[in-house]
């Protein structure tokens, strides 16, 4: 369920909003004028989608290169390493 608080609260009970992001691990969402407009979520949450995201890059990347039939054996692996 998402956690929508008005920008009101940014400014009145940041100290809340930023213990809910880390309580729950969940985005806070952001309104103004009962639109969404922000989101916040607790930095350390951040972090760890980023390196999941660069991580599905690279396995993204391996997919392809073996769909195209850019491999090598694992002593040309060592080869090349060393």
């Amino acid at each position: 369920m998402a956690i929508i608080r008005p920008s009101a609260d940014l400014r009145n009970k940041y100290k809340e909003i930023s213990e809910l992001c880390k309580s729950t691990q969940q985005p806070v969402y952001i309104t103004v004028n009962g639109r969404e407009d922000t989101a916040i979520v607790d930095s350390r949450v951040l972090d760890e989608l980023y390196r999941t995201i660069q991580l599905m890059q690279e396995i993204n990347k391996g997919i392809t290169d073996a769909n195209s039939n850019r491999t090598m054996t694992i002593d040309e692996a060592k080869k090349k390493l060393l």
